[in-house]
Order: structure tokens, then sequence, then C-alpha cells
């Protein structure tokens, strides 16, 4: 019988799928282990520590699974081979991090942006695990004892195992501490594990009783001078700094932007997150990075507190994962869903700036440069790097293409941010302006195996926490004054009281020494 080997008591079925996990689940976890092992000459670590995993595995699932049994048992043992089949292939393929917020961004994608994800690849691995899964499900021959035997069966599996886990690491815990201390974040490629470990906190998050929402600068007030202020904010997307000519980069990709003598590009810029659903709440919020938690998104924001104050909002959204519900409580919001090109932006620009004579702050949220389609982020005049990458499936394409890729989209917000310029200098005369520009987050390209973005910020490279950042002001002095600090640190935190202090709002909340222009 070709499965005499899995016709027998549930044990066989736990030891089966703990290999299947060490094996073909943890390819990047055991990459990285041995990389780390082979520089530290720890020979040890890298020839125990698959051995070490299996028995944990059997010791979690004998315990995961002890109140399962017959049609219980199939099931969590089926959700476990798809599930880990999922995150094994975005793991692998990009490098990523399944942790609380990356399921945060996932509720928070649209559909075309899920089926940019689509490959053949993540097909393929979709289509086996759930043929295995199916026929675990309802086809493999596994045999139950009774419900009592079974589970005293896994109680018993489970504690040995666990004592031996225990044992084995007494005896080498000298080494295993010192390394997995060095290499804390080796625990976040162990899959499947730590993704549903995130997606337990992800769900408990969700359903805990939420905070009241609270308003910010109750005591805010601002001064209605003759000459209006006009403030645009490009809010890009996935724009990292070292990919801008600007920031010294040596291919061409800021050509509008670097023959401008009046805007101040700031070369050290951080994000307060690495995905959109962060660092966007984040950079409009009071609170600052180290602060920020999801009990924070229950209090008032930057726009809030301008439009409280009279400020009239404006909000464009070419963005597809939408405004993070910041502009939610405002009129004047327009999405556009990242259906089209971010010039979209800038239609009827002229026409809102005339319709009233007012203080106005103008977001405009692009799609920016999110992969991994870059190629669908740019029209094909600006196709100037060359060859590209015109495919999601980025394990298809070299390091070059991808890059060049990405340099284009970089070279169509070079344009999109020189035309916004150019279009809001025309009402210099009529108005007090000011542009700000900064991407969300970065991105990486391939660089250590890591693709797009969204690790958690402890552990995400530079590409993807630097990110580009400019001023331009109808308003000669600042620019000057700005200038002369133009090198030093800021970071997203500086943004709600810089906004605060440009429309010259006053309130126990605003900080002068983090207002970038102070």
């Amino acid at each position: 019988m070709p499965f005499k080997f899995f016709a027998s008591h549930s044990q066989r079925t736990i030891l089966l799928l703990s290999l299947g996990m060490v094996s073909l689940y943890n390819i990047t976890f055991f990459s990285k282990i041995f990389t780390f092992a082979m520089e530290e000459k720890n020979y040890f670590i890298a020839l125990s520590a698959p051995f070490i995993l299996m028995l944990m595995f059997i010791c979690i699932l004998n315990f995961l699974l002890l109140l399962t049994h017959k049609k219980a048992f199939r099931m969590v043992v089926s959700i476990l081979i798809v599930t880990g089949a999922m995150s094994s292939y975005f793991i692998d393929t990009f490098g990523t991090v399944i942790d609380k917020n990356m399921f945060i961004n996932v509720m928070q994608t649209d559909s075309a942006e899920v089926l940019d994800l689509f490959t053949p690849k993540l097909i393929i691995y979709l289509t086996c695990a759930s043929a295995l899964s199916f026929w675990v499900l309802f086809k493999a021959p596994i045999s139950f004892s009774s419900y009592a035997k079974e589970f005293a069966q896994k109680a018993l599996v489970g504690v040995l195992s666990l004592l031996m886990v225990a044992g084995l690491y007494m005896m080498v815990s000298k080494s295993y501490s010192s390394f997995f201390r060095n290499h804390h974040e080796l625990k976040m490629y162990l899959n499947p594990a730590y993704p549903i470990a995130s997606f337990s906190k992800f769900v408990y998050a969700k359903f805990k009783p939420k905070p009241e929402f609270k308003a910010i600068a109750t005591d805010a007030t601002r001064q209605n001078k003759e000459k209006k202020k006009l403030v645009v904010f490009v809010l890009g997307e996935t724009a990292r700094a070292q990919n801008f000519s600007l920031s010294g980069y040596d291919v061409p990709t800021n050509p509008l932007l670097s023959k401008r003598d009046d805007i101040v590009y700031l070369p050290n810029f951080a994000s307060c997150g690495t995905a959109t659903a962060i660092s966007v709440p984040c950079l409009f919020s009071k609170f600052g990075r180290n602060d920020w938690g999801d009990d924070k998104e229950y209090f008032e924001n930057a726009v809030d507190v301008l439009a409280k104050t009279g400020v009239r909002i404006i909000w464009r959204d070419n963005n597809s994962g939408g405004d993070k519900e910041i502009a939610k409580r405002m009129s004047d919001v327009v999405q556009y869903g990242g259906q089209g090109f971010d010039e979209v932006l800038l239609k009827d620009f002229q026409a809102n700036i005339d319709a009233r004579y007012e203080d106005t702050f103008i977001v405009l949220h692009q799609e920016g440069s999110h992969g991994p389609t870059y190629f669908k982020r740019y029209p094909d005049s600006f196709k100037k790097f060359t060859p590209t990458c015109d495919t999601q499936e980025l394990d298809k394409c070299s390091h070059d293409q991808i890059v060049n890729t990405y340099n284009n989209t970089i070279l169509y917000t070079d344009y999109i941010v020189n035309e916004t310029i150019n279009l809001l200098k025309a009402n210099q005369d009529k108005y007090d302006i000011t542009l700000i520009y900064f991407s969300d987050h970065g991105e990486s390209l391939g660089e250590n195996g890591v693709y797009l973005h969204g690790l958690p910020y402890m552990i995400a490279p530079e590409a993807q926490k630097h990110v580009p950042a400019l001023f331009y002001f109808g308003d000669k002095t600042k620019r000057e004054s700005l200038h002369v600090k133009a090198n030093e640190r800021f970071s997203q935190d500086n943004f709600f009281h810089t906004l605060l202090g440009l429309f010259e709002i006053k309130t126990s909340e605003y900080k002068p020494n983090l207002d970038i222009l102070h």
C-alpha cells in the first residue's frame, strides 16, 4: 500500500508535518542561521539547529493539536499546511517578515494590489498546498484511537519532547543563548510559528475594547492674516533616498529637481515606519515613532487640528491603500485608488485653489514607486533606464533590471513634484506658498535577499527607513534659513509640529524644538 507509512496513529502525521516544516517551510530561517554560524565559525549551531527545531515542532504540534480528534485534527493540520506554504512563499521570495503590522497591511490592501502579488510561483505554492491539504482533510488514511488515548498520547509526546528540548538547551545554553541574543531577528523568520503568533496578536488588537476617541489641541488658535497660506504636501510612496540623485546617487533620477535652486533637500530624513499602514497615521500624529502604537490612532491628527482652526483641507489620493483614515473627517477628499498614473493628482489643481481664497492645505498622496509592479507606476515616456523588469515576478529579473525599473518610478516622481512646484509657484503673488515632499517609507530591491518593504523597524535595512525629503518656499528668507540646517537629522516625527508652525497655530501641543522651520 503506497500510503502504508501514514496508515497509523496521528503521531506519524505530526512527525511528518514537523519534518515538512523544518525542511520546506524554513529555508530562509536556516539560510540565515547557517550564514551567521559560518561567519562566526559556530559549527555546532549550524549542525544542531535542524534537529532541535524538529523537536520543538513535535512539542508545539502535540500541544496545539491536544484537544483535536479525527475531523478537527485533520482540519488543523490542513490549515497549518496552507498557512506555512503561503508564509513560506513571501518569506523565501521577498524576505518578508510576517508580523502583526504585516497583517494590518494585508487588511488595508485593495484588490489591485493583491493581484500584483499573484505570480505563477505563488499559484504553484497554493495549488500544491491546497492539494495536500485536501488530501489530509478527506483522503489520508490516518487511523485514530479513542479520544482519551489520543489525548494521553499527545500529552505524553509533548511533555517528553519538551523535556528533551529543555535538557538539550541546558547542555548548550551558553552557545545558543549568545548566538540568538546576537541574532534575535531570527525568530521572525520561524515559519509557521511566528506568522501564527503574529496573527494572534493582530486578532487580539482587532477585537480588544477600543479606546475612546480623543480630541487634541482644544486650545488651538490661528491668526487670520490678509495674505493667505497655501501649503501643498506631496506624500510619496515607497521612495528610498539612496535612489535620489539629490542624495548623491550617481544615476540622474532627479533631472528636473536637480536644476532648481529654489528647493531645500534634507539628506538625513527618516520614516516613522516601513509600511504605509504605520507611517502615514504616525507622521500626521502628535506622537513620535517611539510612542506610536495602535491606540494612538484614536487621537485627532494634524489635519483635524488644521481644520478646527479654519484651514481649508483638500485631499487627493492615488494610493491603492487610501488615506489610512487620516482624512475621514474631511469633506473635500477624492480617492483615485492607484488605477492611473500620479498625474491625476494635479487634475483641477488650479480650479480648487481659485474656488475660495483662504488658508489652504492640500495633500497629494502618490502611488509613487509601489512594488512589485514598478513597471506600472510610470508612463512609457519615462522608461529611460533600461533594461527593465516588466513583471511582478522579481525572481525572473536581474538586480540591474529591478533597479532600472524602480529608478524610472523615481524619475516620474521627480516630474510630478517639479510640476506641482510650477503650479504652486503660479500662485505666489496671491498666497504665501510652501511645498513639502517626502516618502512614507523606503524599499528594498533585493539587497541581502530582501525585497519590497514592511520589515520590523528594529531589523529593517536603511533602504526601508531612509526617505527623500524636500521643501520649496515662495519666501526666499525661509529657504535660506532652512539651508543652514538642511544636513541635520530629521524624521517624520517633525511633521506635525512643522505643519502647525507653517500655519502659525498656537496650542500647547506645538513643540518648537520639533519644528524643522523654527
